[in-house]
């Protein structure tokens, strides 16, 4: 079972269906995870009713089951594919196309056991059921799941309801609901038992699927809540090495501004030193610079003086 767990609750139903039906073969349209799929393939395992079991689906995604990589895309077939054929490829296949592509591959009346479960509008359902309709054998059925989800653009429920005014069939309001159809003109003896049951016995009936459904949840849920635990664990551990690879990162840091505010102050030192002497420098040759002003204007006074002795001799 898969974190999708709404399928798991109808689980206990797809063993009691293939035990009293043994479908020649079981077609599923839309399987995601493979909860559905690999219930029924499970059930067939178990009670070794020699049922050809096919799977369809593009696990591309759509509008109401997402189509994000997370949800939907290689790696969800990959892991799905992996399982499936350790257990179950011996009379189980994948086939990884659109509905509509499937349809050439079946012959008319060669399914007795249809599960429709893809895009969940109105137009949708009624497109696949009516299309895979002729595929059905005369003892063919066709289970629907939501029909009891109301919300968005979801229109199983209004198909649903329509099928029921002209087919014989029951269904469970319990994970998500579950609508089963009989379409043949032979009504398996276990349906029609079913159908015939009075009320009272009949909502008995249902309810000991449902409790048997949340039997399968809560074990479910349990593996759901370990799984998001040790996530959280692993979360949590990432988290505490980050926190110590970002603390390192810090300390280094911190120690290499240090060092360069270290460094900035010996050169910080090292300026104002060269500033004082440079200062110092300037003085210096301001002073010699007076000092040579001076002696030359000793030297123009002594030259005047020789001047005039000369001029004196001369005379």
């Amino acid at each position: 079972m898969s974190d999708i767990d709404s399928w798991h609750g109808h689980i206990p139903f797809a063993f009691e269906l293939i035990k009293n039906l043994k479908p020649k073969r079981f077609v599923e349209l839309g399987t995601h995870k493979g909860d559905s799929y690999l219930a029924f393939c499970q059930a067939v395992k178990h009670y070794q009713t020699n049922t050809k079991c096919i799977s369809v689906d593009t696990w591309q995604g759509d509008e109401h089951a997402g189509e994000n990589d997370e949800l939907y895309g290689e790696d969800i077939y990959q892991t799905l594919a992996t399982y499936h054929d350790e257990r179950y490829q011996s009379f189980s296949s994948l086939q990884k196309m659109k509905f509509d592509e499937a349809l050439p591959t079946f012959a008319n009346g060669s399914i007795d056991l249809l599960h429709i479960d893809g895009l969940h509008t109105y137009e949708a359902v009624k497109h696949d059921f009516e299309s895979w309709l002729p595929k059905l054998s005369n003892c063919g059925v066709v289970l629907f799941h939501d029909t009891v989800v109301k919300y968005s653009n979801f229109g199983v429920w209004q198909f649903w309801d329509e099928l029921l005014e002209q087919y014989p069939g029951f269904g469970f309001s319990h994970s998500y609901g579950l609508g089963v159809l009989a379409v043949g003109k032979e009504i398996p003896d276990w349906i029609g038992a079913i159908c015939s049951l009075d009320q009272p016995t009949f909502e008995r009936w249902v309810n000991q699927f449902e409790f048997y459904g949340n039997s399968i949840l809560s074990h479910s849920f349990k593996s759901q809540i370990q799984y998001y635990q040790s996530l959280l664990e692993q979360k949590d551990g990432q988290l505490k090495a980050f926190s110590e690879e970002r603390d390192q990162q810090l300390k280094a840091f911190k120690e290499e501004r240090d060092q360069q505010l270290k460094e900035l102050a010996f050169a910080q030192m090292i300026i104002q030193r060269r500033d004082k002497r440079l200062a110092d420098l300037d003085a210096q040759i301001e002073q010699i610079g007076t000092q040579f002003t001076g002696s030359q204007q000793v030297v123009r006074e002594q030259k005047d003086q020789i001047t005039e002795l000369i001029s004196q001799f001369s005379s």
